[in-house]
């Protein structure tokens, strides 16, 4: 996705991103949003979602859909060193802080070594409920009630809260809500567009929504009306397939069936013959019918039927 989002928040970062740590209990007032690429960077690793510089310290904010584990520490140890070394030289204390969709409020700490822990501050919004929010948000807009500043911040947070609905979903619902607010052109919606934006690029990797988010924070609402038809023909084609493997799968047990019949039958057929050998033998050497049908362990009426013949 081409999404320059440094633009974005650089330009109205610093009134709104305020907000936005105000919403996630970041203390502190920002002075300056600082750009997140860095020429330095191996392209293998991601860069910094947000870098806040406050009048005391840097916070570095990170949007994560897993568990913080020891490969996620050390990538922010990385990024907090080279945010000191490249963009602040302020000689401030850099906190990193992580907005996450699955984890509680905690901190946890990246050991440098023994005498150095890099404390990771991660923050939840489960207190939050996104469809009580959404129907809210909703009756505003239908009523051309005026949002607040946190109430279009929250929009875009939707993912971040708790929900039955997966995150790719939420995130489409912040897009489609974002589309339907009045004066979307208005610096905090940008803003808001712009985190949006950010999340849909980090977590929504299915390529056919990712695109249509994109498209859809963009403007362009028939994309969505594209993308709702693409996945019910795609969920027809889906139920074919099943359809087709649950008959393929009856025939074969059909067959199955039909084998293991043909196998009685045969082995019925076998044993009969086997029976009918045994009472001639035992007619052959003299014996009574009924003594024959006791060894052959059959019928008298198998016996005068087979001796019939």
């Amino acid at each position: 996705m081409e999404f320059h989002e440094d633009l974005i928040f650089k330009s109205q970062g610093q009134e709104y991103g305020q907000k936005l740590i105000e919403i996630i209990d970041i203390p502190g007032r920002i002075v300056e949003i600082h750009p997140t690429e860095y020429s330095v960077i191996d392209p293998k690793i991601y860069k910094p979602d947000l870098v806040f510089e406050l009048e005391d310290k840097v916070i570095i904010l990170e949007f994560q859909s897993t568990y913080v584990d020891v490969k996620d520490k050390r990538r922010f140890r990385f990024y907090s060193a080279l945010v000191d070394n490249v963009a602040i030289k302020s000689k401030k204390p850099i906190e990193v802080h992580v907005l996450s969709t699955i984890e509680k409020d905690n901190t946890k700490c990246y050991m440098v070594n023994q005498q150095s822990r890099f404390p990771i501050y991660i923050h939840s919004l489960e207190k939050y409920d996104a469809d009580e929010f959404l129907n809210t948000i909703n009756v505003k807009i239908e009523n051309k009630k005026k949002l607040s500043k946190k109430e279009l911040l929250l929009i875009s947070l939707l993912c971040f809260m708790k929900s039955e609905k997966n995150s790719d979903q939420l995130i489409l619902k912040s897009a489609i809500t974002i589309t339907n607010i009045p004066d979307y052109n208005s610096e905090i919606a940008q803003f808001v567009k712009g985190v949006v934006l950010l999340l849909c690029d980090k977590f929504v990797k299915d390529e056919s929504l990712n695109k249509t988010i994109s498209n859809l924070v963009g403007g362009n609402m028939k994309i969505v009306e594209e993308y709702a038809q693409r996945k019910v023909d795609e969920a027809k084609v889906e139920f074919q397939k099943e359809l087709q493997a649950k008959d393929d799968e009856l025939f074969a047990k059909d067959k199955e069936l039909v084998a293991k019949d043909e196998e009685l039958v045969a082995k019925d057929v076998q044993i009969k013959k086997s029976k009918q050998n045994v009472v001639i033998n035992l007619d052959k050497e003299g014996f009574s019918l009924d003594d024959i049908a006791r060894l052959a362990d059959v019928s008298p009426e198998f016996v005068s039927e087979t001796l019939s013949k």
